[in-house]
């Protein structure tokens, strides 16, 4: 799909998603990093024997059907390379602090200048202009100061913050559709194009539902947690089962099935099958109208039929009946998910380390251009020779001045 189309990738980490999306359509990746390695090489997690540079799970995770190269972008020799890659490539992505490109000749101006159809997508924390343009940032700090911190957790205590880090990814995913996107208008006008792709607006765009909300109802969203607020009920959403917890939203269509289970469990009458107008039952509740069984009764039934079985089986269960009930789903319980397996989503890849890993495979499937997985994270500057010796003609010394590394 991609194929035709060079992707330049100066991402620290904080926007490697972005041109692995584009990878994964099969555009041709050169990841461009400092002699040292870039940022992303010493993020978290870190494989069990894996050497330095190539010890960071996150690098391995987020660098598949990627090149990858050193530039001394201090050196004019590496600067050099830059212009000339530059003049071949489609794409260039960056994510160092706003300018830090313009401060060694090498901003969208000059790139224009050397390629008049680059586009040039800029990933920061704030955007490129602004008050906070220049602040430094971390997944942490653009969570709290882009909103999804604000409804987390349960009102009751402080905002919690988002465990597994989204912000770069939501970025990153962001970036990959603009620069697409720019690139299609460029198709049409033969113009380069720089796309300022702001994290904190990323994170502002993940709860449109809140900030609509509040513009319309003049109030915050009250964090819940895992709870559904009926009116003045609390309703709890997730249950204590045999082997963990699944999400059972107690409303009426879900009770107008399980009350039968209810019932075939001895949990409670038979006469509540009937004794009651179960799909509408949250909707009484909410408007403060007559119910036949009080919500902390029906809540207790839910609570003893959910530790009777396993996650599993209520899942299946729920299938079978035609009512939404959700495991909550841990990563070992993904990797034996019946559905991802079915759909050969897990994929087995090469560890630096020698040992192998089932890793995510492509989120989208497409009938006439599929997305593939080529190739796993590359080394420090694995493709140096091949990139800059063969496709760029530079000589081992030139190699070496360009790199920063010894060309061998």
């Amino acid at each position: 799909m991609l194929s035709p189309y060079t992707v330049l990738d100066l991402t620290g980490g904080r926007g490697d998603l972005a041109s692995m999306l584009l990878g994964d359509m099969g555009a041709n990746v050169i990841k461009i990093e400092p002699p040292g390695g870039s940022a992303g090489r010493r993020e978290p997690p870190f494989m069990e024997g894996g050497l330095e540079p190539e010890r960071s799970l996150n690098f391995f995770a987020f660098n598949r059907n990627k090149q990858g190269i050193t530039l001394d972008l201090e050196s004019e020799a590496g600067r050099n390379a830059l212009r000339a890659l530059v003049k071949e490539a489609d794409f260039l992505f960056e994510s160092g602090q706003p300018k830090k490109l313009d401060s060694i000749g090498l901003g969208f101006d000059e790139l224009k200048n050397i390629n008049p159809k680059i586009i040039h997508v800029a990933i920061s924390p704030y955007g490129w202009d602004g008050p906070h343009s220049d602040y430094a940032a971390s997944d942490l700090t653009i969570a709290a100061m882009g909103g999804p911190m604000s409804v987390q957790g349960v009102r009751e205590r402080a905002p919690l913050r988002i465990s597994v880090p989204q912000v770069w990814l939501h970025t990153g995913a962001e970036a990959a559709t603009a620069a697409l996107t720019a690139h299609a208008l460029m198709i049409q006008t033969g113009e380069a194009q720089f796309v300022d792709v702001s994290a904190q607006t990323a994170m502002i765009a993940t709860m449109l539902s809140a900030t609509s909300a509040h513009a319309i109802q003049g109030t915050d969203y009250q964090r819940a947690g895992a709870l559904l607020q009926l009116g003045q009920a609390s309703i709890p959403l997730v249950f204590q089962c045999a082997d963990g917890y699944a999400v059972i939203a107690p409303t009426g269509p879900t009770l107008a099935v399980i009350v039968h289970w209810f019932v075939e469990e001895g949990l409670v009458p038979e006469s509540w099958i009937s004794g009651e107008d179960w799909p509408t039952y949250h909707f009484r509740l909410l408007q403060g109208q007559p119910i036949s069984y009080p919500l902390d009764e029906v809540l207790e039934a839910v609570t003893k039929l959910a530790i009777r079985y396993t996650k599993s089986q209520l899942l299946e269960r729920g299938l079978a009946e035609g009512v939404s009930l959700a495991p909550v789903n841990s990563v070992g319980d993904l990797a034996g998910f019946k559905q991802l397996e079915e759909r050969g989503y897990w994929l087995t890849a090469p560890l630096p380390n020698g040992q192998e890993a089932q890793v995510p495979g492509l989120v989208v499937r497409m009938t006439e251009t599929p997305m593939s997985v080529r190739s796993w994270a590359p080394t420090l500057d694995e493709h140096n020779n091949d990139v800059l010796g063969s496709v760029l003609g530079m000589s081992k010394e030139e190699i070496s001045l360009a790199s920063g590394v010894d060309a061998g």
